[in-house]
């Protein structure tokens, strides 16, 4: 299928600071610690977030996100975030990396199995520093609330969400067990999903040529069904106040995998009607057990403190594709097969230790991946692929940070990457050697200008192509169309300034970025003027801007979180055709969440999200998106341990997105439309509330994410 680049729906943010009582909140945990004591209920006096450094600190504990569902529905609300619950991003960098108490989340499913109640605060950092990986623009961190005393602890959720439109469901369900005594924590829990997903879209292909123009139009459908069943496991011993270490486990089965993709359509050479096709293609997926483990030391020495990770990772998809075309010129059956097997060694050490007025973080990161490509198809005109992937990453990053006291905080930090690349193809006989020696400089200053909270960063960072992007086989479309990657691409470089203000309740994020080898798709012409697309670098660096401001009032029961922002790239490209075209139009977001919080454990919620159409990159979306969602919960039981949530999703049914990309000789116009239209029914029980304190935070996430990608 065709991997279109496009910009995900924008969500709401939520804030509430106070300038007056900033200068006395040290921390969140101190808000937390006090509202304990004093059993008080937060109202909108209290800050709810507060800049420190260049990351943006949102309390949830006490405020009316607490009780927003699942942590991805929280996530939505926080300051500096948007998305949907199915793609979290932070505004204007993308998707994040995600830690939950220290530890990288490595299952993006992880966050519906996470009550927001439990969630103490939410930290947005939209320019990170030198620790983080250099393909890290954004990082999320997760704070859970810390609770007391020992015993046996369980959990139990049952979701289902019923399509209304087109009558398909999806459950899911979850069973959590912890238990603690003396510092020693075990838990455990097993976690099932059912994914469908249904796309219906109408698509046109356009393909110019020198020689004649063709085209395909008609209807795609693209249907996706798999279970998966996660178990996890794992221990954690606080030795003492100073050590800590703990081990996990998590082992994924993946089941009844089934992918299905038809076209149905006409075919036209210059403006006349040549042919009709008719493509039927099922792909069937298999996965032995996934594993993805992680080990973890925590601790102190004098004045040293240690974090040390160590995490190990295997997968492997098998895929039988059958493509069945039909025509009026004739018929054809098409049998390919293609596999991968990933296997990842990672090891992170940060060493932190006070110097003066501020701190030094140093450490290392090693990353080792081999992944093994395999491609066959029964055409002789497609080469078939046996091809291996080695990647090593080793790290070494240092960042001072120190506070002047009224005149601000600053930090410089470093980062060098020695990143080594194989590619390999036993059939093609072609080979790939790449060895690159890198340096990524960052900084930040932040400072109280009066009553608003500021934060300049700077950061000079990289973005690598995935293995597929990098994968040379050139994957069957249609008789008209191919798809392949390219082993020669050059990893991306962008340098990143982002400023952030923030004003009683009203936050202000502006970021320009400088991209330099941008990777993008394009098109190619084959014998019998047959497109392929692959990827490519861009030859000129392009320019990107975007500015976002959040408010959330509130008065009595009613509470408001509203975004407002714009995000305009500026790109202009000179096509193979002689065209020369801009990529400038700029994307506007309007978002609203209404909450009204009742008593008696009553809550409702009518959420509205808006999204222009603009570009991004070479790719237009040329539709406006609106979102409508309401939803209604009740908490039950003395202790508020039994909550049951309805909700209806995409209530206007207009849930979708109209794609047109320009690839030089290849064009495409696709519109979409995507089964949102929902009622989500969720049942969570809890008994107890013991809490797993596992802090192990993860090594290699990136190339993690590439091995799934």
């Amino acid at each position: 299928m065709r991997k279109l680049l496009y910009i995900a729906a924008l969500a709401l943010t939520d804030t509430a600071v106070m300038a007056a009582a900033q200068a006395q909140q040290d921390s969140i945990e101190w808000v937390s610690k006090m509202l304990e004591l004093k059993e008080v209920v937060v109202r909108g006096d209290l800050p709810n977030t507060r800049l420190k450094g260049n990351a943006m600190i949102t309390r949830i504990d006490g405020t009316p996100l607490a009780k927003s569902g699942t942590a991805d529905e929280l996530l939505l609300k926080v300051p500096g975030m948007t998305g949907s619950e199915d793609k979290l991003e932070v505004i204007g960098k993308g998707e994040p990396l995600i830690y939950l108490n220290g530890r990288l989340l490595r299952d993006a499913g992880e966050l519906k199995r996470l009550r927001s109640e439990d969630i103490r605060d939410v930290e947005v950092i939209n320019n990170p520093g030198a620790q983080y990986n250099a393909t890290v623009k954004a990082v999320v961190r997760i704070r859970t609330k810390r609770q007391k005393g020992d015993g046996f602890s369980l959990d139990l959720t049952a979701t289902d969400e019923q399509d209304l439109r087109y009558g398909f469901n999806m459950p899911r369900g979850k069973l959590g067990m912890n238990y603690r005594t003396n510092g020693f924590d075990v838990f455990g829990s097993v976690y099932y999903f059912h994914q469908d997903y249904r796309q219906y879209s109408t698509l046109k292909e356009v393909t110019t040529t020198p020689n004649r123009v063709f085209c395909q139009d008609g209807p795609y459908t693209m249907t996706w069904f798999h279970n998966d069943i996660t178990y996890t496991a794992g221990a954690n011993w606080q030795i003492s106040d100073s050590h800590s270490v703990g081990v996990r486990a998590d082992l994924t089965q993946f089941f009844d995998g089934k992918n299905k993709v038809i076209y149905d359509e006409d075919v036209y050479i210059d403006n006349n009607k040549t042919d009709h096709l008719y493509s039927d293609q099922t792909n069937r997926e298999t996965k032995p057990l996934g594993i993805l483990t992680n080990a973890y030391y925590n601790g102190t020495a004098g004045k040293l403190g240690i974090d040390l990770n160590v995490d190990f990772m295997r997968t492997q998809t098998n895929t039988d594709r059958h493509n069945v075309e039909t025509s009026l010129l004739n018929n054809d059956y098409i049998l390919s097969k293609s596999g991968t097997k990933s296997r990842l060694y990672a090891a992170k050490l940060v060493l932190s230790y006070p110097v003066w007025k501020g701190d030094v973080e140093a450490g290392t990161e090693m990353t080792f991946v081999r992944r093994h490509n395999t491609y066959w198809i029964d055409k002789a005109s497609i080469s078939n692929t046996d091809a291996d992937i080695k990647e090593d990453n080793i790290s070494a990053f240092a960042e001072y940070a120190c506070n002047f006291g009224n005149a601000g905080r600053a930090s410089i930090g470093m980062r060098y990457e020695h990143t080594l690349s194989d590619y390999s193809d036993a059939l093609a006989d072609d080979f790939l050697h790449r060895s690159q020696d890198e340096f990524f400089p960052t900084a930040s200053y932040s400072a109280s200008l009066g009553k608003i909270q500021a934060a300049l960063a700077y950061s000079l960072k990289t973005n690598r192509p995935s293995f597929f992007a990098m994968n040379d086989a050139v994957t069957y479309i249609s008789r008209y169309s191919l798809q392949a990657g390219n082993s020669q691409l050059l990893n991306e470089r962008m340098r990143d300034l982002t400023l952030n203000l923030s004003w009683k309740w009203l936050t202000l994020s502006a970021s320009y970025e400088r991209n330099k080898n941008a990777i993008t798709q394009w098109s190619f012409l084959r014998d019998n003027d047959v497109a392929l697309i692959k990827h490519i670098n861009l030859a000129d660096p392009y320019d990107n801007y975007s500015a976002y401001i959040s408010a959330t009032p509130r008065a009595g029961i009613w509470s408001l979180n509203a975004t407002a922002g714009i995000d305009k790239p500026d790109l202009t490209l000179t096509l193979d055709d002689g065209r020369r075209c801009s990529f400038n139009k700029p994307t506007f977001t309007v978002n609203a969440f209404n909450t009204i919080s009742l008593n008696h454990g009553w809550r409702f919620d009518l959420n509205l999200m808006f999204q222009s159409r603009g570009n991004d990159m070479n790719f237009y979306n040329s539709y406006d998106k609106v979102r409508l969602g309401i939803v209604a919960q009740k908490s039950l039981l003395k202790d508020r341990s039994l909550t049951i949530r309805a909700a209806v999703l995409d209530v206007l049914q207009s849930s979708g997105m109209n794609e047109y990309g320009d690839m030089g000789y290849y064009q495409i116009w696709q519109a979409n439309k995507y089964s949102r239209h929902k009622l989500h029914l969720s049942v969570f029980y809890r008994l107890n509330s013991a809490r797993s304190k596992y802090k192990g935070t993860g090594a290699g996430k990136d190339a993690q994410n590439r091995m799934k990608s």
